[in-house]
């Protein structure tokens, strides 16, 4: 059986912060080494300029494919944020290699899965890594913004049906312009469908962007006829995204995509228009926008996500409450938490009638909780302990040894002098000469004094910038709209045994039950 070593990095930078592939595939195999493998059972899988946010990655895949085999007995990574950003895709990962029986092994963060609370440990940690990923997007997005208001055009990765990408500008490509006028023609005066559209593309043989797909497909056509950009404008920082879910298992034949789907819209007030050359007249144009808006449907799918499901009880008769959404027809989902059913005839389980409660409400309160109790437990001092050393805070090892050897070396300074004084009482040093030496010493002596100072007013900035650091994550904890649901359920499932739910009077009282004691 094989021993598998994973390594990635998502940029060169990393190199610099002790993250660099050779790094890792070292430390690596000298702890699989440790484990008992052979050097010819050891097999790496690296990824150079992978992101962590992505399942998409070769190498990881591959791993997983073979780990399907069986042909893998263990996987040994250097840190949980190699593995993977997002929480959610991480869990899956693990979850997958355990079904497999393969053994999952982290240098940084050995017996991870050993107890209850190592594994509350291994959630946070992996928690922290993706708001550090967060702040990244966070201050990359800044310089885009920054951008887009002088008017540059942020290019994607495929430039935009009837454009050009070419000298930090959009040009138009005739041919391709031409198709995008035939498009919007057929649809507001022939009253073409969009799948109509797209069947007499292919008809005619015009090929795609990409080429990479023979056929047009109606979303691309209806993507084409609602983008302002063939009017004219072109607007960044007005829709918020979210990378596509992915499938947990590899299926043969499909190809994964990286692309991101629209979950909502900014204010009009956030939008940055940048003018680009015209493609469709302004009268063509109203004309497919009057027949879009007269199709148009509501749209009032939501996500219908419970962070408590399968955790609420009642406190009397110990039922297990469902998870429940409706739609109001307004466009916006409601969500409860619901007693179990129970027939008409049979003799109710229990005597009160606390039918549902509004799950927003019970799931703030039981978040804000779960994260008050970690905040005030062993584990989460275990965190930042661990953290100490890694690059997400820095190492001040390197400093506590300097200021001990500038100790040893005031002290040395001390001891000198001394010996000095004794020389000079008892003759054997002239008054010039230690004079000369003894101010030599002095002067010595007040630099290192100086330079001490400054490593521990620089220390003392360094923890102050720790606790900062340590009550800024903790207020993005506390934040209910900020933590993602899958993270926050992880928490849930790592911590929570029940809550126990009493909505017998006007008021609900809840009890959180922890797995283990914190």
């Amino acid at each position: 059986m094989l021993t598998a070593v994973y390594t990635r990095v998502s940029t060169g930078v990393q190199a610099a912060e002790g993250h660099s592939l050779a790094v890792q595939r070292e430390q690596c195999i000298h702890y699989a080494l440790a484990l008992g493998a052979s050097q010819a059972d050891i097999r790496v899988y690296e990824e150079a300029g992978a992101s962590g946010e992505d399942m998409d990655r070769p190498a990881l895949l591959a791993l997983l494919d073979e780990a399907r085999r069986g042909t893998i007995a263990r996987v040994i990574i250097k840190h949980p944020d190699r593995l993977s950003r997002n929480v959610a895709d991480k869990a899956m990962i693990v979850r997958e290699l355990q079904q497999c029986g393969v053994e999952l092994h982290f240098v940084d963060v050995p017996n991870w899965d050993q107890s209850d609370e190592a594994v509350l440990l291994f959630h946070i940690i992996s928690s922290i890594a993706e708001y550090e990923l967060r702040q990244i997007r966070r201050r990359t997005l800044s310089g885009k913004l920054r951008a887009a208001k002088g008017g540059q055009y942020m290019p994607t990765g495929i430039d935009p049906y009837g454009y050009r990408y070419e000298n930090g500008k959009l040009v138009i490509v005739d041919s391709e312009a031409a198709v995008v006028r035939m498009m919007y023609r057929w649809y507001a005066y022939e009253q073409l469908s969009l799948r109509a559209i797209a069947k007499r593309l292919d008809a005619l043989g015009v090929p795609t962007k990409t080429r990479l797909s023979k056929n047009w497909s109606h979303a691309t056509v209806g993507h084409i006829l609602a983008n302002p950009m063939y009017t004219g404008t072109w607007y960044f920082n007005r829709r918020t995204t979210r990378k596509a879910l992915r499938l947990a298992r590899r299926v043969p034949g499909l190809k994964r995509s990286n692309r991101r789907i629209v979950v909502g819209w900014r204010q009009p007030s956030d939008w940055i228009c940048i003018p680009v050359p015209r493609i469709v007249d302004s009268d063509l144009a109203e004309a497919v926008n009057a027949r879009r808006r007269s199709r148009a449907r509501a749209r009032t799918a939501k996500a219908k996500r419970h962070l408590l499901g399968g955790y609420l009880t009642c406190s009397i008769c110990h039922q297990t409450w469902y998870s429940a959404a409706s739609d109001n027809g307004k466009g916006t989902t409601q969500r409860w938490y619901r007693r179990p059913p129970e027939a008409v005839k049979q003799t109710p389980r229990c005597p009160y009638r606390c039918k549902r409660v509004p799950a927003a409400a019970i799931e703030q309160v039981v978040w804000r909780e779960l994260v008050h109790r970690i905040m005030k437990s062993q584990v989460w001092d275990d965190v930042w302990a661990h953290l100490s050393g890694s690059a997400i805070l820095g190492d001040d090892s390197g400093a506590a040894d300097d200021l001990r050897l500038m100790a040893e070396q005031l002290a040395t300074i001390e001891a000198a002098k001394g010996r000095l004084a004794t020389l000079y009482a008892y003759g054997d040093l002239d008054m010039n000469t230690y004079t000369v030496r003894k101010r030599e010493a002095e002067i010595r002596w007040h630099a290192l004094r100086e330079q001490v100072c400054r490593r521990c007013i620089a220390k003392r900035t360094e923890a102050m910038e720790r606790k900062a650091e340590r009550e800024k994550i903790e207020a993005w904890l506390l934040a209910d709209g900020d933590v993602d649901p899958g993270e926050r359920r992880a928490w849930v499932e790592a911590v929570i045994d029940r809550v126990e739910l009493d909505a017998r009077g006007e008021s609900v009282h809840l009890t959180v039950r922890s797995r283990f004691e914190l």
